[in-house]
């Protein structure tokens, strides 16, 4: 499988989340990471604020996990579904919904950036944290497409995942440290045009060194070819 200049694989990858020895162990990884997972809670929480996550909004989490961020969004009353392709950590997420006594709707997806199964304009906001660096770079804008088109025109898309500027901050991270791996980072650069494509400006906060929260409002209406900027 080729590679590209910074190290990440440019083919699709095969993730099997189900046989892997963490994913059980998914939350205590997370909390004991101070590497990709550094600032987690503020990550989660920074990404909840952004979406506006409200009582009634309608709010899909994308690879939602142990549940950590839709538990968020759910706690401030909005109706929350959640998708992800590992049965074993949707179990875990199911167990700490029913214990807060909370009602979050988990579904399975194999592909839950690139083919959602939902109709357009069918949520208030959607999130995604720690997610879309398992979509090839390739196909990383496709998937902006495919989560813009779920989203209500005024609705709000916010991520936060381990992201660079470009692929040459990548490589000058992979510089200073050795933990990360082969996976698909996100650049900024490449999609702001993504988003850009779909009528959307991106805005970017920067977290840590390594990881970043992205987010950007689905317009209105379609800007016709004349219309000013």
């Amino acid at each position: 499988m080729a590679t590209d200049d910074a190290g990440d694989k440019t083919d699709e990858k095969v993730w099997d989340f189900d046989s892997y020895a963490w994913t059980d162990r998914y939350d205590d990884m997370v909390r004991a990471d101070l590497d990709m997972y550094a600032s987690y809670d503020d990550v989660l929480d920074a990404v909840v604020e952004i979406a506006g996550a409200s009582p009634s909004a309608r709010v899909l989490d994308i690879g939602a996990g142990t549940g950590n961020l839709s538990i968020r969004c759910a706690e401030r009353g909005a109706c929350v579904t959640g998708l992800d392709p590992s049965r074993r950590m949707l179990a875990q997420a199911e167990a700490k919904i029913a214990a807060k006594g909370l009602d979050v709707q988990f579904a399975l997806a194999d592909d839950p950036f690139l083919r959602l199964p939902f109709d357009d304009s069918s949520f208030d906001a959607v999130v995604s944290t720690y997610a879309l660096h398992h979509v090839a770079r390739k196909s990383q804008p496709a998937a902006v497409r495919e989560m813009m088109r779920v989203l209500r025109p005024g609705g709000i898309l916010a991520l936060g995942d381990v992201a660079f500027r470009d692929s040459d901050a990548e490589k000058a991270m992979r510089e200073q440290c050795d933990w990360l791996d082969d996976e698909f980072y996100l650049y900024v650069d490449e999609l702001t045009a993504a988003f850009a494509e779909t009528g959307a400006i991106l805005e970017a906060r920067q977290m840590t060194s390594a990881t970043w929260i992205l987010w950007a409002v689905k317009p209105l209406a379609a800007r016709r070819g004349n219309d000013p900027a």
